[in-house]
């Protein structure tokens, strides 16, 4: 079979061209009042482990569904309608409170996370939602739940640790034990040094010996989630609740926190 002519192929260019043109058109009208939502994430460009993981907040849907209103945060709520819907399961706990997953979900600014916590809850807390049917009350009443678990993983390095651990395929158990038996001695050297302590000075050079190692951990643990090393971060996270434990001890002093 021969090459189509010049002429037909610049015919078929203008004929793609036009159906393009009516296409985009189509999709720009509102008339209906029904939005129209497009994924605006690549899976395999930001799957882990066979888990999706949006790049950051701004990749969820800003508008609302039912009105085209923008929504005021990342969660699937408009406070110009009352539309409300579950979290989607694949929505990260960073994204719940406005920051981004990737590339480095450690890394956190708390104090941000909590004005965002504030501010998604001046809009889903269940007190506002009474007046709504009941399957609303529910949704509000669940969200508020999640984002309350949300502020409280993500506002402490260990909880923090853990729950990308978790969604990384690797989550831990409370029973899990340092292999370090250099670190575990001077757990132990710290405990009993709390123990027989006999003022509050020498419980601030215990505290103070702890405190720099729980700074050094955290630093290797920002490193390891960077590289994505799970079974090191997960060794990380071990040591760094044992380091936490001193640190309870030390503050519930003069009682003694006997947890390992």
């Amino acid at each position: 079979m021969g090459q189509p002519s010049f002429a037909a192929a610049m015919f078929r260019g203008r004929v793609l061209a036009s159906s393009f043109a009516r296409a985009r058109i189509v999709l720009s009208r509102r008339g209906t009042g029904q939005a129209l939502v497009l994924p605006r994430y690549t899976p395999s460009s930001n799957s882990v482990n066979g888990r999706r993981h949006y790049s950051d907040s701004s990749s969820l849907t800003k508008t609302c569904p039912s009105c085209s209103a923008p929504l005021p945060t990342a969660l699937p709520v408009c406070s110009n309608c009352q539309y409300i819907a579950p979290i989607p399961e694949s929505m990260t706990y960073h994204e719940m409170l406005g920051t981004p997953y990737e590339p480095n979900p450690f890394v956190v600014d708390v104090q941000q996370l909590k004005r965002q916590f504030r501010t998604v809850q001046a809009i889903v807390h269940p007190d506002r939602w009474v007046s709504r049917p009941p399957d609303q009350q529910a949704i509000a009443a669940a969200m508020s739940s999640r984002i309350n678990e949300a502020l409280h993983r993500l506002s402490d390095p260990l909880r923090r640790v853990e729950y990308i651990l978790a969604r990384e395929g690797y989550a831990g158990e409370e029973s899990d034990k340092l292999d370090d038996m250099e670190l575990l001695m001077e757990v132990m050297e710290a405990r009993e040094g709390l123990a027989n302590a006999q003022s509050s000075e020498e419980v601030v050079e215990i505290k103070a010996e702890n405190d720099a190692k729980v700074r050094e951990t955290i630093k290797e643990i920002e490193q390891l989630v960077a590289e994505k090393n799970w079974p090191a971060l997960r060794t990380a996270a071990i040591k760094l609740r044992y380091l936490q434990g001193i640190d309870s001890a030390a503050n519930a002093w003069p009682a003694i926190v006997h947890d390992h």
